[in-house]
């Protein structure tokens, strides 16, 4: 018996589809001296997302420190990919395991880890959680703060004492920590990517409380801590020699 192939090519294309969304190649062009031209080609991911399409450029930039990695996709002139876009880039790539460029981003997601532009800044008060997607995130509590006075949609707040290690599915999808990082319209895509990871349980790992004002990056996975879901916001916010260059991220187009 042969096994369902879950996509196909668009005639008279270079589209892909598979379940859930989308892929092509583009073509790059450079010109070069003496008359030289170079063509390199790159593969857009379309991917749905609440109710957006996101286009994820790959393949996936790294292994590399979080600052490498969001500077390489400054430079593509790309939008950093946000916790909630990074599950939904990972929500379909689970809904197509055999497709090889999915394969790639399920196994960084296991074996490595997932960079996302969506950062904290942990104070007396609490937790501040930003989508840091332009890399121009206010590095000050009270400047974030204003924010969110002001009702900016890019900052939320959590306030100190929240649970930090394994809990049930349903208590992690509630957990106020999840709920900043990814939204509560990102409740279905969190739970299908929580329950492939592990059918009962998930993790959240984070600084919930600091004398002054912390930074802390955000990662996921889901080949430590027994296979669940990680979703851990505790990085260290420099380079840590050593310690944190492993991670992979997948710039999104403005």
């Amino acid at each position: 018996m042969t096994k369902e192939i879950c996509y196909h090519f668009i005639k008279g294309t270079n589209q892909k589809i598979f379940k859930g969304g989308f892929s092509r190649k583009s073509m790059e062009i450079i010109t070069l001296k003496g008359n030289g031209q170079l063509r390199t080609g790159k593969t857009e991911l379309d991917v749905p997302c609440l109710d957006k399409t996101l286009t994820f450029i790959l393949p996936l930039i790294g292994p590399n420190y979080h600052e490498n990695v969001m500077g390489e996709i400054d430079s593509q002139k790309l939008y950093r990919p946000t916790t909630a876009q990074t599950l939904s880039l990972v929500d379909l790539a689970m809904q197509n395991p055999k497709e090889k460029h999915c394969a790639e981003i399920l196994n960084r997601f296991k074996n490595n880890y997932l960079w996302t532009a969506t950062e904290n800044l942990t104070f007396l008060e609490g937790v501040l959680v930003y989508d840091n997607t332009d890399g121009k995130m206010p590095q000050t509590s009270e400047e974030l703060l204003k924010l969110y006075d002001a009702k900016d949609k890019r900052v939320r707040f959590v306030k100190p004492g929240f649970k930090t290690g394994v809990m049930p599915i349903s208590e992690f999808l509630e957990h106020p920590y999840t709920i900043a990082q990814v939204g509560e319209d990102m409740f279905k895509t969190a739970e299908r990517v929580a329950k492939v990871c592990h059918k009962k349980e998930a993790y959240v790992f984070g600084l919930y409380k600091a004398n002054s004002d912390v930074k802390r990056l955000t990662a996921v996975n889901s080949g430590w801590r027994g296979s669940r879901l990680y979703l851990d916001g505790y990085f260290p916010g420099s380079c840590f020699p050593g310690g944190y260059g492993c991670g992979y991220a997948s710039g999104v187009c403005k």
